[in-house]
């Protein structure tokens, strides 16, 4: 499968998991788990636990309350249309994985389909969608929801991957301020190639929708970069790369992928792009 995880909250392009079928779009109930029925629990030294707590209060400015107290999280992906794909769950209680727990999918405010949640936490609904287009995904356990992007495409479609951390904020803003000219270029770029934003920072993933979203750029999905191997879940899916912008070792990874790689900061024998603008253009 296509969806990895690396520390944290897990990156995820569209999967394929082998022991599963696949369900129709529109969907219906699928009653299964990932659990490892001899998978145990092992309690955690309260050292350790301690320690996790003291880093959580650390970090707690950068994180939002969906990051800090969410029940249920679930990932942005994106996909060929009419390939199978695996939406992704993961419940938890507290800040501990969750087992056993029932999680129901929404595509467009529409019934997909149910899963229980594994020993890890994490249910798994597979899917073929048969429409293009930004869907909305959600995910509900009891009273417990949480919200996430499906970005389906034709074969032939570009994407243009923009590293958030290391292109769209001011380098030197305190405030988080988005980064001159960068709302209105990605805007303009999207309506030509669908975006697909980068999470690379240590700032979580619900803050950082939130200021996406606060900041006035484009809806689209959120994905783990995950030290690149984002790059190569894409290739294994056949997904085309129009473009990169990111930092210099996003757009030195993405090369294999594409000549068009853009930065802020030069590395090597490549020069740093000046603003936004001249991105806009070169993307064409």
């Amino acid at each position: 499968m296509a969806g990895r995880r690396r520390g944290g909250r897990s990156f995820v392009v569209g999967g394929s998991v082998d022991r599963e079928w696949p369900v129709p779009f529109d969907g219906s109930d699928a009653f299964a788990g990932s659990a490892d029925p001899g998978l145990s629990v092992v309690p955690m030294r309260t050292s350790l636990r301690i320690s996790f707590i003291s880093l959580v209060i650390l970090l707690s400015p950068f994180l939002s309350p969906l990051d800090l107290f969410a029940e249920v999280a679930v990932d942005d992906m994106v996909t060929p249309v009419g390939r199978e794909v695996f939406l992704r769950a993961e419940t938890k209680s507290g800040f501990f994985s969750r087992g056993g727990t029932l999680v129901e999918f929404f595509i467009d405010g529409k019934s997909a389909g149910k899963k229980l949640s594994g020993g890890d936490g994490v249910a798994y609904l597979p899917l073929v969608p048969a429409r293009t287009g930004l869907h909305k995904v959600k995910a509900q356990s009891d009273d417990d929801k949480d919200q996430g992007l499906l970005l389906v495409v034709q074969r032939s479609t570009q994407l243009v991957l923009i590293d958030v951390e290391g292109s769209l904020r001011e380098p030197s803003s305190f405030a988080l301020k988005p980064r001159t000219g960068s709302v209105q270029a990605v805007k303009k770029i999207n309506r030509r190639f669908p975006v697909v934003f980068l999470w690379t920072g240590f700032i979580g993933v619900g803050a950082t929708k939130s200021w996406l979203k606060e900041s006035g750029f484009p809806e689209a999905p959120l994905l783990s970069w995950s030290r690149g191997e984002v790059l190569d879940a894409m290739g294994e899916r056949h997904l085309k790369i129009r473009a990169v912008v990111g930092k210099p070792e996003v757009v030195q990874a993405a090369r294999k992928y594409t000549s068009r790689v853009f930065s802020f900061e030069a590395a090597g024998d490549e020069e740093a792009v000046q603003d936004w603008d001249e991105i806009s253009k070169k993307v064409r």
